[in-house]
C-alpha cells in the first residue's frame, strides 16, 4: 500500500469484522465491542484520515487475532492493501 493505513480504516475493520461502537466514558478512548465474542477493543479518537500509531496497528493485530476474528495473514493484508480481501 502506498499509503499508511489511517485511522478510519482501523475503525472500517472492526465495523466489518462485525464489531459496533459503544459509548465511552472515556472523551479520548472509541470502545468496539463484538456482539457474538464479547471482545472490547479501544482505539484512540485519533483524526480519520491520519496514519494510524504503529502501537494501534500493532496491539489490534495482537487482538483480533487472540481471539479469532482474524489472521495474521489477512490482517497483514488489510495493512498492505487498506481492506479486506473477500475470501
Amino acid at each position: 500500500m502506498s499509503q499508511p493505513v489511517t485511522n478510519q480504516q482501523l475503525r472500517q475493520l472492526l465495523s466489518d469484522l462485525g464489531f459496533e461502537q459503544q459509548d465511552s466514558v472515556e472523551p479520548k478512548c472509541l470502545v468496539f465491542e463484538h456482539p457474538e465474542s464479547h471482545a472490547r477493543l479501544l482505539l484512540p479518537t485519533n483524526r480519520d484520515n491520519q496514519a494510524a500509531k504503529s502501537a494501534d496497528i500493532l496491539s489490534l493485530r495482537t487482538h483480533l487475532l487472540y481471539r479469532g476474528h482474524l489472521s495474521e495473514e489477512a490482517f497483514d493484508s488489510f495493512v498492505e492493501h487498506g481492506r479486506l480481501h473477500a475470501s
